[in-house]
């Protein structure tokens, strides 16, 4: 599958040049958007099966404003970020705030810095939540499984499992879900530091916990989804970030293919180059 062009062309973030974005699911994209609102989920709202496309998100200002569902004057391309306070960064600690520094320089001056997507590693939580692909929610007992299009990444969510204290680092963590009434409770911890919370480059470290609340929204057309985060190596207290997903029992996820004709791996120096 051959990526797109345009996208790749505007060299904004690593992120938006790794992503190998087929032509196809590039009007998905503005359909995920336009038409969210023509579908109803009618029935169990324990039953979460089906396929989604992320509707709502944070865009990032090049005066490092955010702008919520909607892109202002200011906006930067390719920018979605789970943050939720208009005109406020998140309580970066002193090594949060240098890393992000370096990625947002990098993202505005066009050297962007890589990141494993890049080289077609899992986008990672929480990341992939907001990744502009479809995503399909599978359940079976004791189950729910996540399956986005972008490079086959996958979620595995055992339910009212406990955590291990000392999890194995990976791109997606160790989760465990539960229910709270109609609200599915998601606790996952161990993603890897390697990993970025979003297109721009908010950081992380391996000490992530992360807790989603999913619940439907707008007369079950929507799934919300707020993320409480704690990082103590990335952050001075815990933050709240928020998506929303549109319910598309239109759409199918694909095959995508990030290997094939990946024209922006990263460099020795660790920042990549549209080609």
């Amino acid at each position: 599958m051959m990526r797109n062009p345009t996208k790749l062309a505007l060299c904004v973030t690593a992120a938006a040049l790794a992503a190998a974005v087929s032509m196809h699911h590039g009007a998905q994209a503005q359909e995920g958007e336009g038409r969210a609102a023509g579908h109803v989920h009618a029935g169990d709202p324990h039953d979460l099966s089906g396929v989604y496309f992320v509707t709502e998100a944070a865009q990032l200002n090049s005066d490092r404003t955010v702008k919520y569902n909607g892109r202002g004057p200011k906006a930067l391309p390719h920018s979605r970020v789970l943050w939720t306070s208009d005109d406020k960064e998140p309580p970066f600690t002193a090594w949060g705030k240098a890393k992000f520094d370096a990625s947002f320089n990098g993202a505005i001056n066009n050297e962007p810095i890589a990141d494993p997507s890049t080289d077609c590693l899992p986008h990672g939580m929480p990341r992939i939540m907001i990744a502009p692909y479809p995503m399909q929610i599978v359940q079976t007992p004791g189950q729910i499984t996540m399956m986005f299009e972008v490079n086959h990444n996958v979620r595995y969510i055992p339910m009212n499992r406990v955590l291990p204290r000392n999890p194995k680092i990976t791109m997606m963590g160790e989760s465990s879900g539960h229910w709270e009434g109609d609200t599915l409770v998601i606790e996952t911890v161990g993603s890897s530091g390697k990993s970025i919370f979003d297109e721009i480059g908010t950081p992380h470290s391996d000490k992530l916990k992360i807790t989603e609340r999913l619940r439907w929204i707008k007369n079950n057309t929507q799934l919300e989804d707020l993320m409480t985060f704690e990082d103590p190596i990335a952050y001075t207290k815990p933050w709240v970030g928020r998506a929303v997903l549109a319910w598309r029992p239109d759409i199918q996820i694909t095959e995508y293919v990030c290997e094939e004709n990946n024209r922006n791996v990263s460099n020795a120096d660790g920042k990549t180059t549209a080609r």
